[in-house]
């Protein structure tokens, strides 16, 4: 019998200047999200279609942004002081085995900079050679499309528990060689350019990022598109696909690194990612081990951890945008002294392989240390608050994450925003229901590109911002 082809929706992108003709279905509540309250230089769309199948759904900006997670009842998992640690049992394929190394962080502890210090860190980057073309990138990238089946959402080796070839894990980490050349290039802060398309969260669902990357190449060609991609990090865990994806990605930077570009997030970190205690067996270091065996396993996972290593922490779209995974980083001062942009553009900020292994003190002495380890922290690990009541003068106050990790209020995102002549905030880090939520200052937009996200039914949002000042939503109802 002959197999059926699988429709897979598609989003619609709604132009700023098509929903201004129509007014909202429901009216805006006085504390909710007002398009007006939007800088005149961005605007973002106020009415917004989404397509499942054959239903067409309508929304208000209203409807869709201030949305909450799909599951509130939920704790993220990447709360390293939660009370129940994941014990996932071992799936189909899985063999039965423990973390290797000292992979698993001591979350009672390691959010303490004071306890850190390591030789290391701190080999800096070489001078400045233009890479070689990637073959490997190339074959990498055909190999995964020629594998992966579009019916069943599955790569053909993964049938019946299977392992990857070894071919593939060689190519793997070829490609990581390449790729850790072309991000050494990179400056920690990018400057980007729009038209630009803006990703938040992956983790390992390959399907969402194959397919949104299938509708969005030219042609499926990286090297033919006119225009540039940002993903904001979290790339890996919890999604069965998390070596592919990452294959995929490091494929289309090193055909076109200057298309593509990629920041770092919390969960690109061997202290996270290979922390099986919180993670089960949706962790990276065990579906890489499962994937490629034992030894070729722990090859891969460490070879990837080296790109992460050497991701930018951060990025500004023409010089307004504000992009990073998790949000600001902490700053008690007045505005005149704001020097956070200042200290992500240092040559001397430190490419750390984990914020969860200790520093090298001697280098850089242990104030400074501290200075950038807490800013490329917050980076990665801060979320908006949605109580202010607690803030401090500077909007900024904790979180229930865990020990350091902090929440950032409007107050200071305005305080941050104006310091550095900026005027929005993109962010991912949070699962939300429908991709997308925007603050009630519409001045800071999560980012969340992996539907289906722990099977709550979430949606999948994808941002594109074009050169003449609009910003397109795109939203992908979960399969």
């Amino acid at each position: 019998m002959k197999k059926s082809k699988k429709v897979t929706p598609e989003p619609k992108m709604v132009d700023v200047a098509e929903a201004e003709r129509h007014e909202d279905p429901k009216p805006v509540a006085p504390e909710a999200v007002k398009p007006s309250n939007l800088q005149t230089v961005y605007r973002i769309s106020n009415t917004i279609k989404s397509i499942d199948g054959d239903n067409v759904k309508d929304h208000t900006l209203t409807d869709i942004l201030n949305r909450s997670a799909g599951r509130p009842d939920v704790r993220d998992a990447d709360t390293p002081l939660m009370n129940a640690k994941a014990k996932a049992k071992p799936k189909a394929g899985f063999p039965n085995f423990k973390a290797q190394g000292n992979t698993t962080p001591d979350h009672d502890v390691y959010f303490n900079p004071d306890s850190i210090a390591t030789p290391h860190t701190f080999a800096r980057v070489s001078a400045p050679v233009t890479p070689r073309k990637s073959m490997i990138a190339a074959r990498v990238l055909a190999f995964l499309r020629k594998s992966w089946d579009n019916y069943t959402c599955q790569f053909d080796f993964r049938n019946n528990g299977g392992q990857a070839p070894a071919s593939f894990g060689k190519d793997i980490l070829e490609l990581c060689t390449d790729a850790v050349k072309v991000f050494e290039l990179e400056p920690l802060f990018l400057q980007l350019p729009s038209n630009i398309f803006v990703l938040g969260d992956i983790h390992g669902n390959y399907a969402d990022l194959q397919y949104f990357m299938s509708e969005l190449l030219l042609f499926g060609d990286i090297e033919m598109t006119p225009y540039s991609f940002l993903a904001l990090g979290d790339y890996v865990d919890r999604g069965e696909h998390s070596v592919e994806c990452v294959a995929l990605m490091l494929a289309l930077k090193c055909l076109s690194p200057t298309t593509f570009f990629m920041l770092r997030g919390n969960h690109e970190d061997p202290g996270i990612n290979g922390d099986m205690d919180t993670y089960g067996y949706d962790c990276f270091q065990a579906q890489s081990r499962c994937m490629f065996g034992e030894e070729m396993g722990m090859n891969v996972w460490n070879a990837i951890n080296g790109v992460f290593k050497v991701l930018p922490l951060a990025a500004c779209i023409d010089k307004k945008i504000f992009c990073s995974h998790g949000g600001l980083p902490r700053y008690y001062g007045p505005p005149e002294n704001d020097d956070r942009i200042k200290i992500l553009q240092s040559p001397e900020f430190p490419r750390l392989r984990s914020l969860f292994e200790p520093l090298d003190m001697s280098v850089l002495g242990k104030e400074k240390m501290e200075r950038f380890w807490v800013a490329a922290f917050d980076l990665m690990w801060s979320d908006p608050s949605d109580d202010d009541s607690e803030m401090n003068e500077y909007g900024f106050g904790r979180n229930d994450r865990g020990n350091c990790i902090i929440t950032f209020s409007e107050v200071a995102v305005d305080n941050f925003l104006s310091a550095n002549g900026l005027e929005l905030m993109f962010r991912a880090h949070q699962e939300k229901s429908d991709g997308l939520k925007l603050s009630k200052s519409a001045k800071c937009l999560t980012i969340f590109s992996s539907s289906n996200y722990q099977g709550h039914g979430n949606g999948a949002g994808v941002v594109y911002v074009s050169n003449n000042g609009k910003i397109k939503l795109i939203l992908k109802e979960p399969n």
